[in-house]
């Protein structure tokens, strides 16, 4: 066999044994929550600890480490790259949806893909597997870390327009969703009431400025209430961290004492920056768990399910693993080939894989603030189980972009 031939089978190979690993961390949650080892109320509480609070702190640290002043401008292509493949991605799911009459979910299941868990486990089982030598230019531990500050800020490009953007894509009456956040934020500020530990007093306080802030606010134009209501949707936890990760990065001194060793001023790494990382690291490996943990209902035969046409989940599928690699794999490859991306061919192979996969876990949370009913969200949940069970099939799209990526290297 030519070498060529042998180099590609062993790429894909890795890619392969890559994405089986990814579906067994999945596998393991299914497994865990069937053996009931863990309760359905427990896992919503640590997905929600995972999206609040270990990925914002993998944000500042490895994005943080890895932005400084002179090479943040390595950054703003996929910033760009993440937002017109997104909305890129919005504007097919509305004409599939429209032409082929879909159900509503369809939309943001072809928009928004997942940008987090899945390729980052990815990128940690592909360096285990050897197979990015062709491109790291180094130690394929630092091609891992860059690739991870390239996706984590992928993602946070994403989840932003996930917020902000999500429950407007689904076709409902806007008003009733608006009024069905307000009670389920109305039921949570009671419970958190009653059973907080701040004095009485305090509590009251904290009541009347909130009533206060919501009288001023609707007395403001319906205009300036949108723009408010829109810019509060997208702020959340993996923006805040990304804002962290960029002000520690890009201030030289702070980047000194998070990120330098102890001699070199590093007073921080080895106390505060390593309890972030201790934190950190455990998004990756337990998100998919949790993942899997929650589309175990969905596997039961005695739930009652929705209608889940066949139209479209070939038309999602074709999207998300098919299309995009089509679009996305030539099109970084040119803009690379004509020095429009910079030198680092892990972020060309970053960018090939971003639009790739399959649909978001929020697409469950989407579907629940939208009011459909629960043999919709039955559906929804089946129809991830079954994207996720066919994403070792992204091997295929790794391979293609590992050797795209060092074809553009090689000039």
């Amino acid at each position: 066999m030519s070498d060529s031939g042998a180099s590609l089978k062993q790429s894909f190979l890795g890619a392969l044994q890559a994405s089986l690993s990814v579906l067994l961390t999945l596998g393991y949650g299914v497994l865990s929550a069937k053996l009931r080892l863990v309760h359905p109320r427990s896992v919503g509480d640590v997905s929600r600890l995972c999206v609040d609070v270990f990925l914002p702190a993998l944000l500042i640290t490895s994005i943080g480490r890895q932005l400084t002043l002179e090479g943040v401008g390595n950054y703003a292509p996929f910033i760009v790259w993440g937002i017109v493949y997104t909305f890129t991605s919005i504007a097919l799911g509305a004409l599939g949806k429209k032409v082929m009459n879909l159900p509503d979910w369809i939309v943001p299941a072809v928009a928004f893909n997942n940008t987090t868990s899945l390729p980052l486990l990815l990128m940690q089982s592909l360096a285990a597997t050897g197979i990015l030598k062709g491109i790291s230019g180094g130690g394929q531990r630092d091609a891992v870390e860059r690739a991870k500050s390239y996706f984590l800020i992928n993602s946070m490009v994403s989840n932003t327009l996930m917020f902000a953007l999500g429950p407007k894509l689904m076709d409902k009456n806007e008003s009733e969703s608006a009024n069905g956040r307000d009670a389920e934020a109305q039921r949570d500020q009671d419970s958190d009431e009653n059973a907080s530990l701040l004095p009485a007093l305090v509590r009251i306080r904290v009541h009347s400025v909130q009533s206060s802030a919501h009288r001023q606010f609707t007395k403001l134009p319906t205009r300036a209430q949108s723009t408010l209501s829109f810019a509060g949707d997208m702020v959340n936890p993996p923006l805040v961290g990304a804002i962290v990760a960029a002000f520690i990065g890009l201030v030289p001194s702070l980047h000194k004492s998070f990120f330098a060793d102890m001699e070199d001023g590093g007073v921080c790494r080895a106390w505060l920056t390593s309890s972030i990382s201790n934190i950190g690291d455990l998004f990756t490996a337990l998100q998919m768990f949790v993942v899997g943990s929650r589309l175990c209902d969905s596997l039961d035969p005695e739930q009652e399910i929705g209608e889940i046409p066949k139209r479209g989940v070939a038309f999602v599928w074709g999207v998300r693993f098919l299309f995009c690699p089509a679009v996305a794999i030539p099109a970084v490859y040119c803009l690379a080939r004509n020095n429009l991306l910079g030198e680092d061919p892990v972020l060309w192979f970053s960018m090939m894989l971003m639009p790739v996969g399959p649909s978001a876990m929020m697409m469950s949370s989407l579907v629940e603030m939208n009011g459909n009913s629960p043999k919709d969200k039955m559906a929804v949940a089946r129809f991830l189980t079954m994207s996720y069970a066919i994403s070792p099939i992204i091997c295929f799209v790794v391979v293609v972009s590992l050797k795209a990526s060092e074809m553009a290297v090689r000039g």
